[in-house]
């Protein structure tokens, strides 16, 4: 179970950072043209949300059950020290943990504001905010599908 988890939260990474940008390019463009917001805004937004919650259930899930997580565990003292295991047990779950709240945070304020400009603007400054810090903390170094 623990590696059918992984392969699926390595999968759902791509197409959640792929809505996450499209999210963003279209409400940046949104908030340049002045464009309407629209049934499709919203509906990209809904997916949005949608898929930052599967991946942090299942990141979570993983971070719980992983065997590389119980070792670093064993030794936190070590493992802080190195920032490599430190950013696996630490940093990467409380960034992207961030970044859905600022995912979420984005979707609430989008649905109260009336004007379709200050849709489009807090779309962009928070999911903007949210999109640098998961391109922040993918682990990339590990990634099969994309090193360099």
């Amino acid at each position: 179970m623990y590696f059918t988890l992984l392969a699926l939260h390595n999968l759902l990474r791509w197409l959640f950072l792929g809505t996450l940008l499209t999210v963003v390019f279209k409400s940046f463009m949104g908030s340049q043209k002045n464009n309407p917001y629209s049934p499709t805004d919203k509906k990209i937004g809904g997916i949005l949300v949608a898929l930052a919650h599967t991946q942090l259930l299942i990141g979570l899930i993983l971070l719980f059950t992983s065997p590389v997580i119980a070792e670093l565990m064993q030794d936190m003292a070590a493992t802080m020290k190195d920032k490599v295991k430190r950013a696996q047990l630490v940093e990467h779950p409380i960034t992207m943990l961030l970044a859905v709240v600022l995912i979420q945070v984005a979707r609430i304020r989008v649905k109260k504001a009336y004007a379709d400009e200050d849709k489009h603007k807090r779309s962009l400054i928070l999911n903007g905010i949210a999109l640098l810090l998961v391109l922040y903390m993918i682990p990339w170094q590990q990634t099969p599908l994309f090193k360099f």
